[in-house]
């Protein structure tokens, strides 16, 4: 949901985090969002076939360009509007796969290879499907959203433990302010599925903020239109403010209980000494699902 990522941005500097006045290349390190085929989305935005968008976390640290690093986190969101459905479709960021031009690899190193276009075309060339857009944020990018929307309420389904990501919860409902989102969405030693667990709770956060822009949006829809015009000056995008009200509008359109968050269905293994997760055939089943509408099952 790059409308998310937008409008969660717009929320941030509407709730009052310090970002007003922000150089681009600052404003950069808190959300991209750029088309990938140029106008060819605009029959997807009127509803004529499915919308399809690439979200991606950079791993950067602070210094670092966020388009260069690896990927932290890969989702291809699915959003079928003629029924207002959607799919999260999430790939484990150790996902061994062909990445065009440079062989064999772990997904998340395409960003590194090519900047998020190679990341797009690796995506494509492995699902078949035409990515609309991608948006790409950071660590801090994602800190400042879920703090500037006042918080994610989400379900932990058991007990964290884990000193690498800093996630330190018990098991059931969490309000979870931006530190802790990271933490949740970064953690993989708490399950033996490890990086495919990961991808799944990273999806769940997906939800969660889809399920607050309804809140906000049900309690005064006006507020969309001033989120966009105040999120303006810190998202770098070569979208117009149409086209960002639009994907907004899509979003607001979608129920969350009609949104599907999955993971491509792999196993962990072994590349010489790399640990990797593989992706099972039957992925190309869910594929083809949503190339057909947007989404999985129906």
């Amino acid at each position: 949901m790059a409308a998310l990522a937008t409008l969660l941005t717009a929320g941030a500097a509407a709730a009052g985090v310090h970002l007003a006045g922000a150089h681009p290349a600052e404003a950069a390190d808190l959300v991209e969002i750029h088309s990938v085929h140029g106008a060819s989305f605009v029959p997807a935005l009127e509803g004529k076939r499915p919308l399809f968008i690439l979200v991606l976390g950079s791993d950067a640290r602070p210094g670092q360009g966020i388009a260069s690093q690896r990927t932290d986190s890969i989702h291809l969101i699915g959003i079928d509007p003629a029924h207002d459905r959607a799919t999260i479709l999430g790939f484990p960021r150790d996902s061994w796969v062909p990445i065009p031009g440079h062989g064999t690899n772990k997904i998340n190193t395409a960003m590194t290879f090519g900047g998020p276009g190679l990341t797009v075309q690796t995506v494509e060339n492995l699902t078949g499907i035409r990515i609309d857009f991608w948006a790409l944020t950071s660590f801090n990018g994602l800190i400042n959203i879920v703090n500037g929307i006042g918080g994610l309420t989400v379900f932990i389904p058991q007990a964290l433990h884990d000193r690498f990501s800093g996630a330190f919860f018990s098991r059931g409902v969490h309000h979870l302010r931006g530190g802790d989102a990271l933490a949740f969405a970064r953690d993989r030693h708490d399950f033996l599925s490890g990086d495919i667990s990961r991808s799944k709770n990273q999806g769940t956060l997906m939800v969660a903020a889809l399920d607050r822009l309804h809140v906000v949006f049900a309690k005064r829809p006006s507020d969309l239109l001033a989120w966009i015009a105040l999120g303006w000056r810190n998202i770098h995008t070569d979208l117009s403010p149409q086209v960002l009200l639009d994907l907004a509008l899509t979003a607001t359109h979608v129920p969350v209980k009609n949104v599907n968050n999955l993971v491509v269905p792999s196993g962990t293994g072994n590349v010489g000494a790399q640990s990797v997760v593989f992706i099972l055939p039957s992925a190309a089943g869910i594929y083809a699902d949503m190339r057909a509408d947007g989404v999985v099952g129906h």
